[in-house]
């Protein structure tokens, strides 16, 4: 039993004529012939009664034509998945997000992307800017965005700068501070200070400690916690100043007050992805590429 055969078979059933079936699937009516020969063959029933005049189904053909349509159609289906899997249309995507800097537009990417791609289901994953670097090298992730990536991944990675994020201080709406258009990190390094964990976002760390260090700024260095959110919290019930990129304001930000840092300082928002993408990863690059400039980031 084969494909031709089957088809050939349903052709005749359903045309109740072997030079119909010939002229619909563009072949002669002698190759017909052979292949409801074979598969009756290979069957060991008969499935045709045909005379000179009429072409009808035996009561075994009738069960085996409905089988013959299952198989075909099954075989059809699994045609059309493959391609849609190949080409990167179907599958699981796998992203990763940081909550604060994304907030504000990865919902309404994610919706436009699903309308266009309704067969590939998107997995998403809140992590740290070193949970996602690593889950990449782990290829657990498809797509990260996230902090640029440190020397260790560059390797392995793709890159891609989405948008950039000054630099705020951040205090309570108590804090003396609280009134002023603008700090500088002289300021900034008379109080108690609360940056963002090292361990999750090293080169974030390292950056504004820098800042502070080209002035011979020392700095009282208070809290490293692990989640801008506890940051935040940290910030309006005490007395400390925090530095943090202006996009935390997305999360809940009762009780603090943003202060623009000058010089300025940005923070870059990058998507990554592996140097051998999947093939779904790809096609969300494609679109990503088409409609970048459609997102408020």
């Amino acid at each position: 039993m084969n494909f031709k055969h089957l088809k050939s078979f349903i052709e005749v059933a359903q045309s109740k004529s072997f030079s119909t079936a010939a002229t619909r699937l563009h072949t002669v009516q002698s190759a017909i012939s052979r292949h409801i020969n074979a598969l009756e063959e290979d069957l060991d029933v008969t499935l045709l009664l045909r005379n000179t005049r009429t072409v009808e189904l035996t009561e075994a053909g009738k069960s085996f034509f409905s089988h013959a349509l299952a198989i075909v159609k099954h075989c059809s289906d699994a045609k059309e998945e493959a391609k849609l899997v190949q080409s990167g249309h179907k599958g699981l995507l796998r992203i990763a997000y940081l909550s604060s800097s994304t907030a504000h537009f990865l919902p309404d990417m994610l919706r436009q992307f699903s309308k266009q791609h309704a067969n590939v289901k998107v997995k998403i994953s809140e992590m740290t800017v070193a949970e996602q670097l690593q889950a990449l090298s782990e290829n657990s992730i498809d797509i990260g965005f996230s902090r640029p990536a440190s020397n260790t991944y560059k390797s392995l990675l793709q890159e891609k700068s989405v948008a950039y994020d000054p630099i705020q201080a951040v205090v309570s709406d108590e804090h003396e501070l609280r009134a002023l258009n603008e700090v500088s990190p002289e300021i900034v390094a008379e109080h108690p200070l609360v940056l963002f964990s090292r361990t999750h976002a090293p080169d974030q760390f390292d950056n504004l400690m820098a800042l502070f260090h080209e002035r011979n700024l020392s700095v009282d260095l208070v809290s490293e916690p692990h989640s801008m959110q506890a940051l935040l919290t940290e910030v309006a019930s005490g007395n400390c100043v925090a530095l943090a990129p202006s996009c935390v304001q997305n999360l809940q930000t009762y009780g603090c007050t943003f202060i623009p840092l000058n010089p300025g300082m940005n923070v870059k928002l990058c998507m990554h992805w592996s140097k051998q993408p999947s093939a779904v990863t790809s096609a969300w690059l494609t679109w990503y590429e088409e409609h970048e400039g459609t997102f408020r980031i």
